[in-house]
């Protein structure tokens, strides 16, 4: 029997400020996808924007592996109109569109906007190997070329970030008409589920192993914490808008708000731990066991759900000139003493901290797993993550 399944989602990002204005532009999402079935749906957002967001046209196919180019074009409705004006603040679906999908064919979804639009809000990878994005001028939601601009040329308000993210607006999830049996997982967490290198790893594995039966979504934002709401920097765009609601707040709503994971990879913690201290935010300095217990209400949220929960201990964050020793640590190992020593709270505990750490000091990530800055896993330290992860999950998908 068929039904449903949600096969690619991330949130999308409200960063309070102006990211671009744009004009007469198609924007194509290419989409890993591990999911066969017979149509798909869309899901728009334009949750943070000021305005409506007026596709003019939107389009979806899937990637010849051979040709690199687009085929199989079909256009996407919304309650049968071929012009979908997506409200601020407002989310929804597409109608069904047919399009026969075997398992590990890729997606491409064309948004075309004539009018001009100011964008708020993107979704984002940093990884860029499970989706990436780029943009054209003009309508070019029926024409199968895939080498347009990139998100920074296209939005040189990223110039911030010394690493260069794929940025994608106005869509933040695809579902399948899946033939087979579906398992969905969803990972919750900050920057380092964010980024998506351990991720798009984990895809790679997950996938390899079970095709056309499980799907991954994204469900991590940039410094994001488990008690508080978005830490304010005066220094960054938007006053660090763009780090979200408190993980526990949101948790409910970014995982369950339109599928029911079948199980979850819970990772957040990190942020709790420093940015009171870093940012000097009064108020703001929690215990490990304040920051516990934050983590144990999402647990508890997800079993009542009916899902399987698995999460990970903090990982080392020290770095040259944030010393090893101090709060931030101090709070970090109350807080993974508290993990460990509740494990059976959950189905899993993915012990990462050891599993990164160095093993003559414990206090920093292992040389080549991180971007430069201790705290950030690169492509090599994803993959360490994602082995961890997935021979956990061994024969429980």
């Amino acid at each position: 029997m068929e039904n449903w399944k949600k096969t690619w989602g991330y949130v999308p990002i409200d960063f309070g400020t102006l990211v671009g204005t744009v004009e007469d532009i198609t924007q194509k999402i290419l989409i890993k996808n591990n999911v066969g079935g017979s149509a798909v749906k869309i899901k728009f957002t334009n949750k943070f924007n000021r305005d409506t967001l007026l596709l003019e046209q939107v389009s979806v196919g899937k990637i010849d592996k051979n040709s690199g180019r687009i085929t199989g074009i079909v256009k996407a409705t919304y309650q049968g109109n071929t012009q979908i004006a997506v409200p601020a603040g407002q989310e929804f679906y597409s109608d069904s569109i047919p399009l026969s999908l075997e398992a590990g064919e890729e997606l491409a979804i064309s948004v075309y906007l004539k009018e001009k639009h100011e964008i708020y809000s993107l979704c984002q990878t940093w990884s860029g190997r499970g989706w990436q994005s780029v943009f054209f001028q003009g309508d070019q939601t029926q024409k199968e070329d895939l080498s347009g601009k990139s998100t920074l040329e296209t939005f040189s308000f990223f110039e911030f970030d010394e690493h260069i993210c794929n940025g994608a607006f106005g869509v933040s999830g695809v579902q399948v008409l899946a033939k087979e049996d579906v398992t969905v997982m969803a990972c919750f967490g900050d920057s380092i589920t964010h980024m998506s290198y351990y991720f798009d790893a984990l895809e790679d594995i997950l996938y390899e192993k079970y095709p056309g039966r499980l799907a991954l979504l994204n469900c991590g934002i940039g410094g994001n914490r488990v008690l508080y709401d978005a830490s304010y920097v005066k220094d960054m765009p938007g006053c660090g808008r763009c780090f979200g609601r408190a993980g526990q707040d949101r948790f409910e709503e970014d995982v369950y708000g339109d599928a029911v994971p079948d199980i979850v990879f819970l990772m957040e913690g990190i942020n709790d731990c420093m940015h009171g201290i870093d940012f000097c935010l009064e108020g703001q300095v929690p215990t490990g066991t304040m920051v516990f217990e934050g983590l144990k209400s999402m647990i508890e949220k997800a079993r009542g759900k009916g899902s399987r929960i698995y999460f990970s201990t903090v990982m080392p964050f020290a770095n040259d000139s944030r010393q090893a020793a101090g709060q931030s640590e101090d709070i970090r190992q109350e807080l993974n003493m508290l993990i460990r020593a509740h494990k059976d709270l959950a189905d899993g505990l993915v012990d990462l901290d050891e599993v990164v750490r160095r093993p003559e000091n414990a206090h920093f990530m292992k040389e080549g797993l991180h971007l430069g800055d201790g705290l950030h896993p690169n492509a090599a330290g994803g993959k360490v993550i994602a082995d961890a992860i997935g021979k956990h999950l061994k024969g429980n998908v």
